[in-house]
């Protein structure tokens, strides 16, 4: 039989047509298969036991001249409490034990950022983060390190005892939206070298405040007369009435005990 062209050509457009909005109906993702929650990220840490706040870190050699220190992968614990029970004064900045009412939750964060802890000119930093803006980080000056000695220039070495008690650092966490600081902190440094950095710590006393370093685009209101970034939200026991003092309650100061530990 004879088709004219124009038949031809209206069937060959047809048969594209049909073949097109199968294949586009065969790639269409099957709703039932992906589900957008199950593979959001967390935003927030996890509760971890409390007894993992608790852990001794290893030991190890301490160098004092903090020369030539760069970590790049390691963990930090903070047990985040309301009250005294988690401050106990211990020697070694943890609490052997806890009391029924102690209401401390544990957190852990991997170590962040920059492999080298040195921010000029005198402080030694180690930052540490998990979902979303939750972190941790420590830090201390160097002469709390070195006892105040200059570093090693030329062939001339200072030399400095061994360090045998805790030093002076700042600890400061941010979980569930809430940044906390404690600039007086007691620091037990286990070990500290180019091999390992490890220690423990304690804060009686660790305050809320607005401005959160682990978010750095956060939207802070500051009040132009008043210079304080300490927030002045309520704070109270939730409507569940469950105990964890970091993510609910926003307390406007809490404890902060825990320990670090980090390897090149």
């Amino acid at each position: 039989m004879h088709r004219s062209p124009g038949r031809v050509l209206a069937s060959a457009v047809a048969l594209v047509a049909v073949t097109g909005l199968a294949a586009c109906s065969s790639s269409e993702p099957d709703a039932s298969s992906s589900s957008p929650a199950s593979s959001a990220p967390p935003t927030e840490s996890a509760r971890l036991d409390a007894a993992q706040c608790r852990d001794e870190p290893s030991q190890g050699r301490i160098d004092r001249t903090a020369h030539g220190l760069t970590f790049r992968t390691g963990e930090m614990r903070v047990a985040v409490g309301s009250g005294m029970s988690t401050a106990r004064d211990n020697p070694g900045g943890i609490p052997t034990s806890t009391s029924a009412d102690d209401d401390s939750a544990c957190f852990g964060f991997t170590k962040w950022g920059n492999p080298s802890p040195e921010v000029p000119p005198d402080s030694l930093l180690f930052v540490f983060r998990g979902p979303g803006t939750d972190g941790a980080q420590i830090e201390f000056l160097v002469g709390e390190l070195t006892g105040g000695v200059l570093p090693p220039i030329g062939s001339v070495r200072p030399t400095v005892g061994p360090l045998t008690k805790p030093i002076n650092a700042t600890v400061g966490v941010s979980v569930a939206g809430s940044y906390y600081q404690a600039g007086t902190c007691a620091l037990k440094i286990s070990s500290m070298s180019t091999d390992r950095a490890s220690g423990t710590f304690t804060c009686p006393t660790a305050t809320r405040t607005d401005a959160n370093p682990l978010a750095p685009d956060d939207d802070v209101p500051y009040d132009a007369d008043d210079s304080s970034t300490e927030s002045t939200s309520p704070s109270g026991p939730s409507a569940s009435g469950a105990k964890s003092p970091a993510v609910i309650g926003r307390p406007t100061t809490v404890t902060l005990t825990g320990f670090f530990e980090m390897t090149p």
